[in-house]
């Protein structure tokens, strides 16, 4: 987990217990009710827990799929590179063979 991934959970936890002692303190006359608020702080670490986690899952799909595509790059570059080699052979075969056919021809 990168420092900017924990700072911005740090910053969620801290946002809801504020939001969520604010709210209460003003809805109600009666002291807040530290349950409440430790549950949204709670909850609200856990989705920043999970959103992190997610984004770390993305990466990976990325850096994996960048890392096929390439491998696919330099597999296609050797095939072409073995069939251009095949087709020179075969080209070089078929020039000899044509002048083969023509020295006999005339001879």
């Amino acid at each position: 987990m990168e420092t900017r991934d924990t700072v911005f959970l740090v910053v969620m936890v801290l946002s809801s217990f504020l939001l969520s002692f604010e709210w209460l303190r003003r809805f109600t006359y009666k002291p807040t009710n530290p349950l409440i608020i430790l549950s949204v702080m709670i909850l609200v670490g856990t989705l920043a827990v999970m959103l992190i986690s997610v984004n770390n899952r993305l990466q990976e799909l990325e850096n994996k799929m960048e890392a096929k595509d390439r491998t696919l790059k330099v597999n296609m570059e050797n095939t072409e590179t073995k069939i251009e080699e095949r087709m020179n052979e075969l080209s070089s075969k078929i020039d000899n063979a044509v002048y083969e056919f023509n020295r006999r021809k005339y001879h």
